[in-house]
């Protein structure tokens, strides 16, 4: 969706479609709706319901048993032609929740946003200090057990400290701190989302985020390889790339594409408006007469049509 294969439009209304499923088999889910919202229509039931979003039937999503790369997650955002990472491709490392490694704003590498932009590239670079017994050089296949560096959009290298902070360093004081082992899962060479752990080779700790929630800070505490230190590795596409990737949708997309069709043939209702009534409140005291009287307000639906009152058989 990142690669516009889907439109803004288009995305709220898969994922309005999704929770509407969800949702109707746990009756608890219903009350994280909101009805409105300052961010915009990702956030405002009244604008997301007048755009057809609501109307869409429940989408048949493609079955996935959570191993190995989502299959709908390739329908939204198609591969390159050329899956495997070369020394010099721009990358983003996507952690465990769906944040990408960032730089930006100050000295520690983060895990901030969802995003990929400029903050969230990085170029990979051979270490000046690799000792694979071959020849790295740029377009060579970026391999399991390779000693690389990670360059951000500033020219700096992302580094780890002897305290474990993983932070941003200038290229004049580029030493072991920025040399990074790579380990990839399940191949020995380095593809479009593979799974990859990357281990200081100055203090044999793996990088991590903090899967509490509590520190948006990278760090590289621990050499275990867990869930907190998985990153997946999604290579940047070229302009050349582009195009291919977003021209032509996959399965759900087009299903979607054709039911929002149906589904805006005909204008969806506008939803109820709210009227805010000032009700007079009394306040009564112990000896039940009125202490003052004080206007309240509340909001209500306001009806939208008048019924007609049943008639009583005699």
């Amino acid at each position: 969706a990142r690669h516009r294969c889907l439109l803004d439009q288009e995305a709220r209304t898969m994922f309005a479609s999704v929770q509407l499923s969800s949702y109707s088999k746990a009756s608890h889910g219903w009350f994280f709706w909101n009805w409105a919202d300052a961010h915009g229509t990702d956030w405002d039931w009244q604008r997301s319901y007048g755009e057809g979003a609501m109307s869409v039937p429940s989408l048949p999503l493609p079955s996935w048993d959570g191993i190995g790369v989502d299959p709908l997650e390739e329908e939204l955002d198609p591969s390159p032609q050329d899956t495997v990472i070369h020394y010099g491709d721009g990358i983003f490392l996507r952690a465990f929740h769906g944040r990408h490694i960032d730089v930006g704003g100050g000295p520690r590498v983060c895990a901030r946003w969802a995003d990929r932009g400029d903050w969230q590239r990085f170029v990979v670079c051979a270490s000046a200090n690799q000792k694979t017994g071959r020849r790295v050089g740029r377009h060579q296949a970026v391999s399991d057990g390779d000693v690389i560096c990670l360059r951000a959009h500033n020219g700096h290298f992302v580094s780890v400290s002897e305290r474990g902070e993983v932070v941003e360093r200038p290229k004049a004081v580029r030493d072991s701190s920025a040399d990074l082992i790579l380990h990839v899962e399940g191949s020995t060479q380095l593809h479009h989302r593979n799974t990859v752990f990357l281990r200081s080779r100055s203090t044999s700790c793996t990088l991590a985020v903090d899967g509490s929630g509590k520190d948006v800070g990278v760090r590289a505490c621990w050499n275990d390889c867990g869930e907190w230190q998985r990153f997946v590795a999604e290579k940047a596409c070229t302009r050349r790339e582009r195009p291919a990737r977003t021209a032509q949708p996959g399965k759900t997309v087009a299903l979607l594409r054709k039911r929002s069709a149906e589904s805006m043939s005909s204008t969806p209702c506008t939803p109820p408006k709210l009227l805010r009534v000032a009700t007079p409140l009394r306040l009564v005291g112990d000896d039940e007469e009125s202490l003052a009287t004080k206007q309240l307000d509340f909001e209500r639906h306001v009806p939208q049509a008048a019924e007609a009152p049943h008639q009583i058989a005699p």
